[in-house]
Order: structure tokens, then C-alpha cells, then sequence
């Protein structure tokens, strides 16, 4: 057993093993690949799956309130002194065992549509949360989006600093051919080592700010942080120049449609006015039906005794062994008839005292609530409450998805005016770069200049990257507000 037990154990852990590696894509990680993975292995995602299942069991208990209740109830005990025989309701003084067994049951048939209107409650409960998962999925679809596009864009940021290195390493090549022919003087190559080692420290704090990106996606994702982590690279031409054709009111009409915050929150107002009917409810009278089986034994009635047939009485003669007359001196005993009734002597054992004292009844019962400490009262008064506060929920529920797509659109509009700005200062410094270029190798432009002509150059081009994924977070983020899929291919 031992043995099979540890094989069990090892089958399990291969079986866990393979669904994981079914799960993790074997190449880079595409965005679809990400979002799948975390909301399959998110502790948020899993928490509000919890909350859905929660949500399911009270309804299902909300149902069953529909069905007859019933109890069973079995007691033995010892009795000894002075008690009462439950068989013949006699005073004894002796020990004796006892048993009593009984099924009730209750079924009701009207409480003020109580457990009608809680079924109502709970079904729309528990389309509130599932549409909290949807949410819970598209909040972390969201900022697995938003992680992806950050990892992208430090990416293309490295790439930038390691051609900066590169130009650097070139440029020192040069500038040490022409100090070595005397073109150059030694001070403008010990500034262009300076220089270098600028660039090299750049590239080492690119490649550091990309190292905590991938760490941030991969601990999003709940995934073991590993070296190896890699993602598909996204052409983002078409995503970056697309206008957004959607004015924030247009935006606002459509959230308010489709965002599962906005649908969860009016469920909990229907919710939480079922909940009301069914504490006023508590005001009306029920009606119900209930029913008894039962018997008891006791270990106090002889195991023999005389039971009637039920077939009627018959006359008997009796004689009277201490009644008698003397005639001629020969006692003659009284005689007197008696009504008996038909039957004889049986054995009265366990089951045979729990068939004789089987007892059952049925009936109808009405309850009509007078006065209950004010509880009732005091239930509605809470569910009024719980209503309100829904209410107070699902309107500041609109008025903050209303403040953040006017944030977001606001902040898309700037977006686009820093990328268009960014975009003409990476020509023109490209440009103004090139060309002092050309007029050093020259000779007929400083090191400073050139300096500064690179300076502006790499700025330029660190900005517009950081631009082109700044529009491009943005409009996502107002395509999440759509309920659009998350997708980086236009």
C-alpha cells in the first residue's frame, strides 16, 4: 500500500507537470499567451472565481428552501429511583431502559413569497458576480496589456542604447586614428571615451529598467521569474498613426452599456430590492403543513403480556377463590361473569412495543406573526438601508467610470500631441546629428558640438519610444473601456 501510494503520488505530480507545460507556450510569449496564462493562474482571478462559487451555493440553498424540511430523532437512555413508566404512565420505582424514535417533517406553503423573492435575490447575486469575474478578467487582461507593452518599449529603449554604444566604440576608433596621425588632439579623444562610458552606463540602466519589466509581467502572470522569459516582438505602425474615432461621450455611452461594473452594480440593486419583498414578507402570516411518525419502548413492560385483538369482549366466568359458601359443609365458590376482551398472551419485545406504540399525525399549521421584539420591522428597516447603499454604489459606480474616460481621453489627445511632437524632433535632430557628423570627420566642427548634436539625437530618439508607446497604452485603455478585446495587431 505504501508503494502504491507513492507511485499514486508521482502520477499526480507528472499529470501537474504536463498541464503546466501544456499551459506555457514553447516559444516567446505572444500577448494572447499572457493573458490566458494569468487569468488561469492570477490570485485575483482565482479569489473572485471563489466569490462566483459563493455565490452559487447560496443560490442553490435559496432553492432548496422550496423543499419539505424533516428530522429525524433517536434517543436510548437508563433511568433508575423514582420515574414515570412511558409505557403505562405509571408511577415505578426500578431501573429501566427507554426509547424514543420520531420523523417530522414540514412543508411550507405560503410565508409571504419569502423564499421566492430570496431565490430572486440570490439568482441576480450571482449574476453579479459573474460579472465581477468578467471584470476581475478584463482589469487583469488590462494590465497584462499594459505590463507587455512596457517590457516592448524597453526593448526598443536598449536597442537604442546599445546603438549608441556602438556609435561611441566607432566614433573612439576614428577619433584614435586621427589623434595617431595628429589630426586630432588628445583631449577631444579623452572626451569621447567620456562619452562612451556615458553611453555604456546608459545601456546598463536600459537594460536594468527592461530586467524589472520582464519581472513585473512574469510575477503578473504568478509566474516563476526566469532569464530565459522572452516576448513576441509587435509591429505597432498601424496602432501608433490610427485616429481614435471616438469622442469621451461617445466612449461613456458605450461603457455604460458593456463594462461589468456598470452591469454588476444595477444586478445588486435588483438584488437588494428582492432582498426588501422578502423581509416584508416576514409581516404576512404563513401557512405550511407538517407531519409526525413516532413510537417508544421501555424496558419496564414484561416481555409477556395479554394484548387484545380488537375483535370485541366475551363473557367469562370467574371464580372468586376467596369467595365461597359453606353448604353441608362443603365450601362452594362464588362465581361471577365478566366482559373480557378477545385475544391472549404475546411476546412484547423491542419491536414488537415499537409497533404497538406507533403514533402519527398531519395536519395544517397557521402562524400569524403579532409581536417579535420588532424583528421584523427592524430586517426591513436593514434591507432599505442595503438597498439605498446599492443605489449609492451603481451612481458612483457611473460617475467614476465617467471621471476616468474623460481622464483617459483626455490623456489620449495629449498623447498624440507629444508623439507628433516627438516625431519631428527625432527628424530634425536626426538630421542636425548626421550633418555634424559628417563636418567632424572633417574637422571643421568641435567635439562639443557633436556632443551636443548626439545628446539631442539620443533624447529625440528615447522620447519618440517612449511617445509611441505612451499613445499606444492609452488607446487600449480606452478600447478597454469599449469591452474590445486586447490585441496589439491592428
Amino acid at each position: 500500500m505504501p508503494g502504491f501510494k507513492y507511485l499514486f503520488l508521482c502520477f499526480s505530480l507528472f499529470l501537474s507537470v504536463e498541464k503546466a507545460a501544456a499551459q506555457t507556450p514553447k516559444g516567446p510569449w505572444s500577448l494572447d499567451d499572457c493573458i490566458v496564462y494569468a487569468l488561469s493562474h492570477n490570485a485575483e482571478v482565482r479569489q473572485s472565481a471563489l466569490d462566483l462559487e459563493a455565490s452559487k451555493a447560496l443560490q442553490a440553498q435559496a432553492k432548496m428552501g422550496l423543499l419539505p424540511t424533516s428530522i429525524i430523532n433517536a434517543s436510548h437512555g437508563n433511568n433508575s429511583g423514582r420515574s414515570i413508566d412511558p409505557f403505562t404512565n405509571q408511577p415505578i420505582v426500578q431501573q429501566f431502559q427507554t426509547s424514543n424514535l420520531g420523523l417530522n417533517a414540514d412543508l411550507n406553503l405560503f410565508s409571504g413569497l419569502q423564499v421566492q423573492n430570496t431565490i430572486k435575490q440570490t439568482s441576480l447575486a450571482l449574476k453579479a458576480s459573474q460579472q465581477d469575474l468578467k471584470q476581475t478578467h478584463n482589469t487583469i487582461s488590462l494590465q497584462v496589456a499594459l505590463a507587455y507593452l512596457a517590457v516592448l518599449q524597453n526593448e526598443e529603449l536598449l536597442e537604442i542604447a546599445n546603438r549608441q554604444v556602438a556609435t561611441a566604440k566607432s566614433q573612439l576608433e576614428r577619433a584614435g586614428k586621427l589623434v595617431a596621425a595628429g589630426s586630432l588632439a588628445q583631449s577631444t579623444l579623452a572626451d569621447l571615451q567620456v562619452q562612451a562610458g556615458n553611453d555604456e552606463l546608459d545601456r546598463i540602466n536600459a537594460q536594468n529598467t527592461l530586467q524589472n519589466a520582464r519581472l513585473e509581467l512574469q510575477q503578473l502572470l504568478n509566474l516563476p521569474v526566469t532569464p530565459d522569459f522572452q516576448i513576441q516582438k509587435i509591429n505597432l505602425t498601424n496602432a501608433v498613426t490610427s485616429n481614435y474615432d471616438k469622442t469621451a461621450t461617445d466612449l461613456y455611452s458605450i461603457a455604460e452599456k458593456t463594462q461589468p461594473s456598470i452591469i454588476g452594480a444595477d444586478l445588486r440593486v435588483r438584488s437588494t430590492q428582492k432582498g426588501l419583498q422578502a423581509a416584508r414578507g416576514t409581516l404576512y402570516p404563513s401557512l405550511g403543513l407538517f407531519g409526525y411518525v413516532g413510537s417508544n419502548y421501555s424496558s419496564a413492560v414484561p416481555t409477556r403480556q395479554f394484548v387484545a385483538d380488537g375483535s370485541g369482549t366475551s363473557t367469562q366466568e370467574v371464580v372468586s377463590p376467596n369467595q365461597y359458601v359453606l353448604i353441608n359443609g362443603t365450601k362452594q365458590y362464588i362465581t361471577t361473569l365478566e366482559e373480557r376482551p378477545n385475544g391472549g398472551m404475546q411476546d412484547f419485545y423491542y419491536f414488537d412495543q415499537l409497533d404497538f406504540n406507533l403514533r402519527k399525525a398531519f395536519g395544517v399549521s397557521l402562524t400569524i406573526p403579532i409581536l417579535n421584539s420588532w424583528q421584523a420591522r427592524t430586517r426591513i428597516s436593514n434591507a432599505i438601508i442595503a438597498r439605498k447603499r446599492a443605489e449609492f454604489l451603481a451612481e458612483n459606480t457611473r460617475i467614476k467610470l465617467r471621471q476616468e474616460i474623460e481622464q483617459a481621453y483626455t490623456n489620449l489627445l495629449s498623447a498624440q500631441t507629444r508623439h507628433e511632437t516627438a516625431q519631428a524632433q527625432a527628424e530634425a535632430t536626426t538630421v542636425a546629428y548626421q550633418a555634424a557628423q559628417k563636418r567632424f570627420e572633417n574637422g571643421s566642427v568641435h567635439f562639443v558640438d557633436l556632443n551636443l548634436a548626439k545628446t539631442n539625437f539620443d533624447r529625440a530618439q528615447s522620447n519618440l519610444v517612449r511617445a509611441k508607446y505612451d499613445l499606444v497604452f492609452r488607446k487600449k485603455i480606452l478600447d478597454f473601456y469599449q469591452d474590445k478585446p486586447l490585441t496589439l495587431h491592428e
